[in-house]
Parts: C-alpha cells; sequence; structure tokens
C-alpha cells in the first residue's frame, strides 16, 4: 500500500477532465451518483465496468458455460451515465476493466478465476477488530506476506510481495532478500493473505547465489548481486547531533525511527555516518529498512475521499493509458532515501544513490553500490537524506563488495494449499495469465527443489514475486467522502496537507498497536 494510488488519481482527474470534454468533471460525477451510486450500499450490487467507459449495473448475473462472459440482468449506462436500456446483457470478460460488488460470495464463488482477478469488494460490512473500528485508517493491509518456517507472527515475514501493485494494470515484479541460507536439496516457502485483500499472483520464484558460509550476498536496487566478507559497522552515528549507533548497528528488531513534522508531511532530516577501517576498490552501503504507517495512513485517506466513486477511480486506472504515461515518479512527494558520500577532493557531498520499498511489515535487505572509493585512510563518510516518520532503519554498515558471478532461478516444483484452494502449480511458474488466487485467511506452501552445491556451502536466497492486489473498501472509509478536498490533496494544497499532518499526527503513536493487532488471521 503506497501514496501510488493517491498519484494516480490525480491523474485520472486531468484525464477524466479532458474525457467528458465539455462536461465539469465534478458535474458528471453528481450524475453518476443519481443514476449509479445513490442509496447503493443499502443493497446488494453487482457493477460492471468496461473498458468503453459504459457501466453495467446487474440484478443477478452468472458467468456462461465457457466462462468468457458474464450474463446478467439489469441496467446499462452510457460513458456519460446517461440509462441506454434495461434487460439482459451479456458481457465479455476480455471487455471488462472493473467489477464492483459489496457481495463477498461473488468473489468468492467458484468461478473466482473469471471473476476475483477484476473485483474490488466495496462497502461490505467486515467482520473486524474494534480497534480498527475505532481508527479505521490505521487498519492493517498486507500484500501477500512470505515465511521461510511455520509462524504465527506477521513479524516473522521474510518479504512482503508487490506491495505497489494495487490494480492489474499496475502488476508488478517484485524482488526481496530472504536474509536466509540453505544447503538442503529442497526448500519450503510459505505465503499468506493476512489482510482484507484479493492476491492474484502470477509468478514465484527464487534465485539461490551460491556462497561459502563466512560469505555476505547482497542485491542492489537493480536486483544486481554482490558479494561481501567482512561488514563495517559505523563508528558514529548521529541524527540532529544525537547518537543513533544502537540502533542501528545490527540485523535485529530494534530500530531507528523518528515521527512526522506536525505541520509538514514531507520534511527531511539526515543520518551522518562515519566509518573508519574502510578498505578496497568497491564499497557499498548495506541498508535494512522498512517504511512506517504514513503511507498506509494517506493511502486510506485517499480511497476514503473518494468514497463510493472508488470503482470509478479504480476502472480509469486499467482504461486510461494516459493515466499511467503521466505517472512520473509516484513517490516524488514524500521522497526516496537518498544517499550521498564525502567527496575529500572537492570538500562536497556526492550523490550516489537512492531506495524506495513500499511496505511497513516485512525488511529490505539491500546494498547501495558506492561510484568510487573516496575514503582517506581509511575513513569515509556518508550521509542519509530521508522523510521524517516515513521510514524504519534497523541497520547501516558498510563493506568491500564483488559481483557474484552465479545466480540460479528456480521455480517452484509443489503447490499445497494449507488454507485456501490450490489451482495447480502451472498459474505460478510462468508469466502469462493465469493466477493462483488467495483470500483472506489463505495460506500456500512452495516447494523448491535446490540444485546440488559443487564448490561453495550454501545458497543465499532471494524471492521473486509477481501480481498484483484488490483492497477490501471498508464500509466505514465510504462515509467520508469528499472530492473536493482529494482534489486539493493531490494537487498539494498546502492548507490540505496541514490538515493531513495534523490529522495524523492524533493517530500516529497508536497506529502501530492498532495495524498489527487488526490482520484478517487474529480476529476470526
Amino acid at each position: 500500500m503506497t501514496i501510488t494510488i493517491l498519484l494516480f488519481i490525480g491523474f485520472i482527474i486531468y484525464s477524466c477532465g479532458k474525457l467528458y470534454i465539455k462536461q465539469d468533471f465534478r458535474q458528471a460525477y453528481r450524475g453518476f451518483n443519481d443514476s449509479i451510486h445513490q442509496n447503493l450500499y443499502d443493497q446488494a450490487f453487482f457493477k460492471v465496468h468496461l473498458k468503453n467507459g459504459e457501466v453495467s449495473l446487474l440484478r443477478d448475473w452468472k458467468l456462461n458455460a465457457s466462462k468468457d462472459s458474464i450474463l446478467g440482468n439489469g441496467k446499462l449506462f452510457d460513458f456519460n451515465r446517461t440509462e441506454i436500456r434495461e434487460g439482459s446483457m451479456a458481457h465479455n470478460i476480455d471487455d471488462i476493466a472493473i467489477i464492483e460488488t459489496n457481495q463477498l460470495d461473488a468473489i468468492t464463488s467458484t468461478d473466482k478465476d473469471k471473476i476475483s482477478t477484476l473485483a474490488i469488494l466495496t462497502g461490505a460490512n467486515l467482520i473486524i477488530d474494534i480497534a480498527c473500528i475505532t481508527n479505521p485508517k490505521a487498519c492493517f493491509g498486507s500484500c501477500p506476506t512470505f515465511y521461510t518456517e511455520r509462524s504465527h507472527s506477521v513479524h516473522d515475514a521474510k518479504a512482503e510481495g508487490f506491495s505497489s501493485a494495487i490494480s492489474p494494470a499496475l502488476e508488478k515484479l517484485d524482488m526481496d532478500a530472504l536474509n536466509t541460507q540453505t544447503s538442503r536439496e529442497d526448500f519450503y516457502l510459505t505465503m499468506k493473505n493476512e489482510a482484507f485483500e484479493t492476491h492474484l499472483i502470477n509468478e514465484i520464484c527464487l534465485t539461490a547465489v551460491p556462497k561459502k558460509r563466512s560469505e555476505f550476498v547482497f542485491q542492489d536496487r537493480m536486483n544486481t548481486f554482490y558479494k561481501a566478507r567482512h561488514m563495517v559497522t559505523p563508528k558514529r552515528a548521529t541524527i540532529n547531533g544525537t547518537s543513533i549507533l544502537s540502533q542501528v548497528s545490527k540485523i535485529d528488531d530494534l530500530e531507528f525511527f523518528s515521527f512526522t513534522d506536525k505541520q509538514d508531511l514531507t520534511k527531511k532530516e539526515d543520518i551522518y555516518l562515519d566509518f573508519e577501517g574502510v578498505y578496497g576498490n568497491k564499497q557499498g552501503l548495506v541498508i535494512n529498512f522498512r517504511q512506517t504507517l504514513l503511507t498506509t495512513f494517506l493511502l486510506y485517506n485517499g480511497i476514503s475521499y473518494m468514497g463510493d466513486e472508488v470503482g470509478d477511480y479504480f476502472a480509469k486506472i486499467e482504461t486510461n493509458s494516459a493515466v499511467k504515461k503521466r505517472l512520473g515518479n509516484p513517490f516524488k512527494l514524500l521522497g526516496k532515501i537518498k544517499l550521498y558520500v564525502w567527496n575529500n577532493e572537492n570538500e562536497s557531498w556526492e550523490f550516489f544513490d537512492e531506495l524506495y520499498e513500499t511496505g511497513p511489515i516485512s525488511k529490505n535487505l539491500i546494498i547501495a553500490p558506492l561510484p568510487k572509493m573516496l575514503s582517506n585512510k581509511g575513513k569515509l563518510k556518508i550521509k542519509i537524506e530521508l522523510t521524517k516518520g516515513l521510514w524504519r532503519i534497523d541497520y547501516l554498515g558498510l563493506s568491500a563488495i564483488t559481483e557474484a558471478p552465479f545466480a540460479t532461478k528456480i521455480y517452484p516444483s509443489e503447490v499445497t494449499a494449507i488454507k485456501g484452494e490450490s489451482d495447480g502449480l502451472a498459474k505460478v511458474i510462468k508469466d502469462d495469465d493465469k493466477y493462483l488466487v488467495s483470500f483472506p485467511g489463505n495460506e500456500f506452501n512452495f516447494k523448491f527443489n535446490i540444485p546440488k552445491l559443487k564448490n561453495q556451502d550454501e545458497y543465499e536466497l532471494f524471492l521473486s514475486s509477481k501480481g498484483y492486489y484488490l483492497e477490501w473498501i471498508r464500509a466505514s472509509w465510504l462515509r467520508d467522502k469528499n472530492i473536493s478536498k482529494l482534489e486539493k490533496m493531490l494537487s498539494n494544497d498546502d492548507h490540505t496537507w496541514k490538515e493531513l499532518a495534523i490529522e495524523y499526527k492524533a493517530v500516529e503513536q497508536q497506529m502501530e498497536q492498532v495495524f498489527w493487532n487488526s490482520k484478517y488471521s487474529d480476529i476470526q
């Protein structure tokens, strides 16, 4: 979950204004509300958003025998939300952008392959934790979580897949370090759905890098692998003159994080690192980090401002290629983690990399190679610029590195459904139009056959997961509909962002507790 969706909507608003031509955006959507949205959430509905901009509101529906079309009875509305006709309908699956419904049975039906890959659940009254009810914008949300051993604690998750892929059009391949080594010839990985979301998994793959037990293997943001033998802990690590060395000197559960500025969610701060004993031609900064719940808060605020028009926005993401092309840098507003090294010759800070990884659950262990050796008599200074309150930093270290020459891709040999229904191995071993569908509470186990080791002691393992997820929109979110505030939020209106900063500050210290206590498996 991420601010990505908010920026999408900003471009959507711009694009919709052009596509409606002579009609004001808000006037057009008022008409939409009058004809389609009004009082819908007091009764069951099944709404089909078509790629040509039309919307079909069905009273009943079913799939045809070949499961390539939806048949039903209801009303069809054109792009301007004028009713075209009423009666029997037939919609080819390939013509559908998004399906929107408050009928849980429709999403989790036996025909889920065709329906759930396109359906968002909107306005359903889900059974959720009392803390989540009182603070709905802190409710747990997660993409697929992956575990290397049996665990009931989400804090043990080794990876969180494709966290920013919020719709089919945004399907993403995500690689994560599992921080796991093995010398066995078989390896098991468990995948869970622990949120109120539908997860659609296209492909699962391990990358195994052979190494000596004394070596480390890291990936950079371009998924190039590096080997390292010795890690150098900072001699000093400070922020605003205060030492944070104890929080960042080990890979453990002790993290550095700060709280947001009370009036500016984009305010930056700098971490300064001093290293000694730095020798070697190629160095890399190792960082283990994750996000706080700031982007979760902003995502849920954006969705709540959309209200009952949320399905229309998701449909536009699927149908308007101009929206995707205008995205630019989706994380520009809050910013990435920017890395600088002190250049002794120029006596200035030299930028060398920037990092971003969506998700507040599992940590991301990654390396950022320095461009050249800039140490002075074994000493090196690094500056890390980051947004206050956005990141949790677990570890910072430096190491001499060399590129790893060998890496092997390994696809699962077996898929077993622990909870849920597994439709077979074929859906996750190839990048195609087939998906393993995972609903809240589902759990799957993947077996991998690992090649025999020859001249090395063990493998370092990395996980690639490709897919997307669809939110289950809580009914409580829909009550805060405010399209005007959404537009101001997305246009970086200073007053609106100050209001958001104040609102977040009021719940910031409770967000973590509510978030972790409201995951799906804990409240069933």
